[in-house]
C-alpha cells in the first residue's frame, strides 16, 4: 500500500483531516496530495424552516453501521429524560447492517421520540419537513449530506469526524463536538437553547457554502485527472 501512495501520479482527499490521518497512519508526508470538493446536487438556496409550534424534528441520515456513524451515541442522549420531555423527534434515515441493534437499543433505553426510515434519494425535498441535521460520527471523509443540509439553511449538529471541523464554527454556522456522549451532549444543547437562532444559523451555513465550495468541484476534479494523464 505504501508503494501504491509514493508512485501514485495525484491523491486525492475529500478533507484536510482524512489527508493528515492517511500520512500518519502510514509514517510519511504526502508531497503530491490535493483536497478536492464533492458536488452538491441541488440548488444552494435556503428552504424555509417547517413551523415548530409542537415539534422540532432532526434528520440524522447516514448507514446504519454504528462503528462508523455513531448513532449509539445519539441514542444513550435521547435516553436521558431531559431529552425524553422536549417536543423533538429524530429520524434515522439509511439503511444498513445495524438497524435491528438500534431499534433494540432504543427499545432497551425506552427511547420513543425517533424513528427509523429507508434510504431517500429525494433530500432536497425532506429538509422541507426537518428542522436540523444530527450527526455523532465516528468516522467520515466530509459528508456530503452535512454540505447540503447547509446549502439549504440547517443547522447542523455534527461531530468532529472527519473534515467537519473544517468547515464548521460552533454557534455561528452549526455547532460541533467530539464524538462522545459528554461532549456531544453539550453541542446538543447548545443547539437546543439556540434553537431561537436557527434560522440565522442556518443563513450562515449557506452563505459558507456558497462562499467556499466551488459551483462544479466535479468539473475541477475531472480537469486535474485530465491534466495528470495528459
Amino acid at each position: 500500500m505504501i508503494e501504491v501512495w509514493q508512485n501514485a501520479q495525484k491523491c486525492f482527499f475529500v478533507s484536510q483531516q482524512n489527508l493528515n490521518l492517511t500520512e500518519e497512519q502510514f509514517g510519511f508526508r504526502f508531497s503530491h496530495a490535493e483536497v478536492i470538493w464533492n458536488p452538491i446536487k441541488f440548488k444552494r438556496e435556503i428552504s424555509p424552516l417547517p413551523t415548530a409550534e409542537h415539534l422540532y424534528k432532526f434528520a440524522c441520515i447516514g448507514r446504519f453501521f454504528i462503528l462508523d456513524k455513531g448513532q449509539d451515541i445519539l441514542l444513550r442522549i435521547l435516553a436521558d429524560q431531559s431529552w425524553k420531555d422536549r417536543p423533538i423527534e429524530v429520524s434515522f434515515i439509511g439503511g444498513g447492517p445495524d438497524q435491528k441493534a438500534l431499534q433494540d437499543l432504543a427499545e432497551m433505553l425506552d427511547v420513543k421520540n425517533v424513528k427509523f426510515a429507508a434510504h431517500i434519494n429525494d433530500v432536497e425535498n425532506l429538509w422541507t419537513s426537518y428542522h436540523a441535521l444530527i450527526l455523532p460520527s465516528r468516522s467520515e471523509g466530509l459528508p456530503l449530506v452535512t454540505l447540503e443540509a447547509m446549502a439549504v439553511g440547517r443547522p447542523v449538529i455534527v461531530s468532529t469526524a472527519g473534515g467537519h471541523a473544517e468547515i464548521i464554527q460552533h454557534g455561528v454556522n452549526g455547532f460541533i463536538a467530539d464524538a462522545t456522549v459528554k461532549d456531544f451532549a453539550k453541542a446538543m444543547e447548545d443547539a437546543w437553547e439556540n434553537r431561537n437562532s436557527w434560522e440565522l444559523i442556518g443563513k450562515n451555513a449557506n452563505a459558507f457554502v456558497k462562499e467556499k465550495v466551488p459551483a462544479l468541484p466535479e468539473r475541477i476534479f475531472s480537469d486535474l485527472i485530465i491534466k495528470i494523464i495528459s
